[in-house]
């Protein structure tokens, strides 16, 4: 046990704690969020919409760029989006078929380009996403987890 005084030093302090220790509840932590996370895309299946975009990695993460690309009102390439993605040039240029089909993304054409962004309608629906994210981890888990995350970094990059 660490007794703490005024003669300990910061080093001294970081120098008790168990890494591995740290490390086990940052592991159980962020693994019970990614749980929670993948069992929410399985249960959110409400719509077309969300059965589209919750079946497939892929499709997932590209309706997450296509709505950062609306917010920050930026159009990317399929050549942006590939490399991004780390996908193939014929997955993204299917799923922005796809995607325009429904109604899905905003589309500028040019020749031998084409543009894109969520379109309204994606955008608004994740509202609904946002709203289900933020319940589930609870504040006290996420305080808890900076708390690990902070001390974890401070153990690594320090001492």
């Amino acid at each position: 046990m660490l007794n703490i005084n005024m003669k300990n030093t910061k080093k001294e302090i970081f120098k008790s704690f168990d890494k591995n220790l740290i490390y086990k509840e940052m592991v159980k932590t962020i693994s019970l969020h990614e749980i929670k996370i993948y069992q929410a895309r399985v249960d959110r299946t409400n719509t077309r919409m969300q059965r589209y975009f919750n079946s497939t990695p892929l499709r997932n993460v590209f309706a997450r760029i296509c709505n950062y690309a609306y917010t920050v009102n930026q159009f990317y390439t399929i050549s942006y989006v590939t490399k991004e993605l780390r996908s193939t040039r014929q997955a993204i240029s299917l799923i922005v078929d796809e995607c325009e089909n429904e109604g899905w993304l905003n589309i500028h054409r040019r020749a031998n380009k084409v543009e894109f962004q969520a379109s309204e309608e994606l955008y608004e629906s994740w509202r609904d996403y946002v709203y289900a994210r933020t319940n589930i981890m609870t504040s006290d888990e996420r305080n808890d987890w900076i708390s690990m995350l902070t001390l974890y970094k401070n153990l690594n990059e320090k001492y």
